[in-house]
């Protein structure tokens, strides 16, 4: 569940109620597509292999051996489940010892990174299942990956210019 959570970013809700069927062959690679619980956007990810490999060797639910869930064995109510899962990853963090650790945080981590390597918010957007402008609210710190990228990009422009066009231009 952990590694869902960090290769997807996925909240709660849609990392404990997701269904095998969700995962499926898209070529030479693993795909990851739902609707999100709270927004309903489409989600459409690769899966990394050895998130692919986690998700075959986890045992089904308990009490139900044909469950369609990786997480949920089908039985009771979707929010008593959520809110089951929820107290357990408190749980495991609190464990941890890292101090605020809490399941949505892996969707910062990944919104980070994605913005740090050049993501734009759209892109994040439609990763997240979010829109533009939310990513912007949220996810859209100054980190150092982001501020690295942004200065090798002006260095390119106004630094290291072309050597022959900076010999022509003459300040008077």
């Amino acid at each position: 569940m952990i590694l869902t959570f960090r290769y997807t970013a996925l909240r709660i809700g849609d990392v404990s109620m997701l269904a095998r069927d969700r995962i499926s062959r898209d070529g030479d690679r693993w795909r990851l597509f739902i609707r999100t619980e709270k927004s309903g956007q489409p989600v459409f990810l690769p899966v990394p292999p050895d998130l692919k490999a986690a998700l075959d060797s986890a045992p089904p639910p308990v009490s139900n051996i044909d469950s369609r869930y990786f997480f949920w064995n089908g039985i009771g109510k979707p929010k008593a489940h959520k809110a089951h899962i929820d107290r357990c990853l408190r749980a495991v963090f609190k464990e941890s010892g890292v101090k605020g650790a809490h399941a949505h945080r892996f969707r910062h981590t990944l919104a980070t990174e994605l913005l740090g390597r050049g993501a734009s918010f759209e892109d994040v957007a439609d990763i997240l299942g979010n829109s533009p402008p939310i990513v912007r609210k949220h996810y859209g710190k100054w980190p150092a990956a982001r501020q690295s990228r942004i200065d090798e990009l002006m260095q390119r422009v106004y630094i290291e210019p072309d050597r022959a066009a900076r010999n022509e231009v003459r300040v008077h």
